[in-house]
């Protein structure tokens, strides 16, 4: 019984490698305005800084537990 190769490592045309599928079809999008930008960045940063306290509040709540099961 032969064994044939599950990945075929030979790169005999480059080309297929060097370009995605769809360059020829990528057009670029809207160029946001600045505002818009700025809005989007200030509202991911709230999000994320909303995030960052819940998870402070819930392990502060975790120790305070903790040190009260320990008394």
């Amino acid at each position: 019984m032969s064994h044939e190769p599950l990945v075929n490592d030979s790169h005999d045309d480059e080309q297929d490698f060097l370009e995605a599928v769809n360059d020829d079809e990528y057009v670029r999008p809207r160029a946001s305005s600045r505002a818009d930008t700025l809005r989007a960045r200030r509202r991911v940063e709230a999000l994320l800084e909303e995030r960052r306290l819940q998870r402070a509040i819930e392990d502060d709540w975790m120790l305070l537990d903790e040190e009260e099961e320990e008394e």
